[in-house]
């Protein structure tokens, strides 16, 4: 379900989707989200009252400096960086108090050239497979699976690609099909529309080529063979899920358990 919070883009409660034994992940405890530093007071007020009990931010200390979260009144903030450095395509260190959205997107996308989405799709397996991202991903796993009410909301910076990754990892976790993770994942497109459109329009007024200019979509977004790229890691190097849950994450069938029973219903 989408949150319609000014100043809070890309957000949405993973409220009702179809997990384990056909339950349904209960609403209000699990939201998803781009960063919250254009979160004004009546946002704030809206996820106090949401019932908003943890922030965890998978930035960088960069990112989180030039760009710090909104504070929220009764709300603990956790950093848990999923990346040690910035990484092209990933994070951006931008003042975004300060820079227009479709301006900040169309340098990214002119700095990255006429591969930009093969590059984004590099970036996934390292995600998945890197041991200071797992590391990162295990720490946000046991919040989630501590908190017991309220809920929690993680976000990065837009809130697709380091979100998009763990939030995988939790709906897998909690059984929800990788179709269904797929079309959740995928729906950061609709969110991001507007400024992908802006940035579009500002590179073609700007001259930009425009077979980079093509390629916005693609980095402001998501495309579904990104987090192909996660499965297939997945099922090549460990056969299952669980095999890499407890090989690489040290996740045995009981914290499964735990994490289901906490939310689904």
């Amino acid at each position: 379900m989408n949150l319609t919070v000014e100043g809070l883009m890309n957000a949405r409660d993973l409220g009702g989707i179809t997990g384990y034994g056909g339950k349904k992940i209960k609403a209000g405890r699990i939201i998803r989200s781009a960063n919250l530093t254009l979160l004004g007071k009546d946002g704030c007020d809206y996820l106090e009252n949401y019932g908003l009990k943890k922030v965890v931010d998978f930035r960088t200390e960069t990112e989180i400096a030039s760009s710090p979260d909104a504070v929220i009144d009764g709300v603990e903030y956790i950093r848990c960086p999923i990346l040690k450095d910035l990484t092209v395509g990933i994070t951006r260190k931008d003042d975004l108090k300060n820079r227009d959205i479709a301006e900040v997107v169309l340098d990214l996308v002119v700095s990255m050239g006429k591969g930009g989405r093969a590059w984004m799709s590099d970036l996934y397996v390292p995600l998945i497979s890197d041991d200071f991202a797992l590391a990162g991903y295990r720490k946000f796993l046991d919040v989630m699976k501590e908190n017991e009410n309220g809920a929690v909301l993680y976000h990065c910076t837009v809130g697709k690609d380091r979100v998009g990754v763990g939030t995988s990892l939790l709906l897998m976790m909690l059984g929800v099909s990788r179709e269904d993770i797929t079309k959740d994942y995928l729906k950061t497109n609709d969110s991001m529309k507007e400024a992908t459109e802006a940035s579009m329009a500002l590179g073609r007024k700007r001259g930009v080529d425009e077979e980079i200019i093509e390629n916005i979509p693609y980095i402001n977004g998501v495309d579904a063979s990104y987090l192909y790229r996660v499965f297939d890691f997945i099922d090549t190097e460990y056969g299952t899920f669980e095999n890499f849950l407890e090989k690489r994450m040290e996740i045995d069938e009981k914290y499964i358990e735990e994490m289901r029973k906490n939310y689904l219903e």
